[in-house]
């Protein structure tokens, strides 16, 4: 069985506009069903900071299931158990991306695999 961890996933971080402006934003286009469903798990944007350290515990305990190359650097997709507020703890899919430049996984984007 190869099982792939996501590289420097102690180093792993969100940008607090990623989840601001995008991940629970009802208003963005497409980011606006994300919304619904972090919201409904009990993530606010006044506290972003802890749906940031949920991703980044999902990214460290689950799996790389998919990396792939890009102009912008390597995208590592991690599947399964994201910690929340409501405890019901769905299977979500995140993305990071390490690039030359900076070697710590950035989140490009979270969705539900439900």
């Amino acid at each position: 069985m190869n099982e792939k961890r996501l590289p420097n996933s102690e180093l792993a971080w969100v940008e607090e506009q990623k989840i601001r402006l995008y991940l629970l934003n009802l208003d963005h286009e497409q980011g606006g069903a994300k919304a619904k469903f972090f919201l409904k798990r009990g993530f606010t944007a006044e506290e972003w900071e802890e749906i940031g350290k949920a991703l980044v515990t999902q990214a460290t305990t689950n799996l790389v299931v998919k990396t792939m190359e890009t102009e912008f650097g390597t995208r590592h997709t991690v599947d399964c158990n994201c910690p929340t507020p409501d405890a019901l703890n769905p299977c979500i899919r995140t993305v990071w991306e390490v690039s030359e430049e900076d070697v710590r996984p950035r989140l490009i984007t979270a969705h539900p695999l439900d």
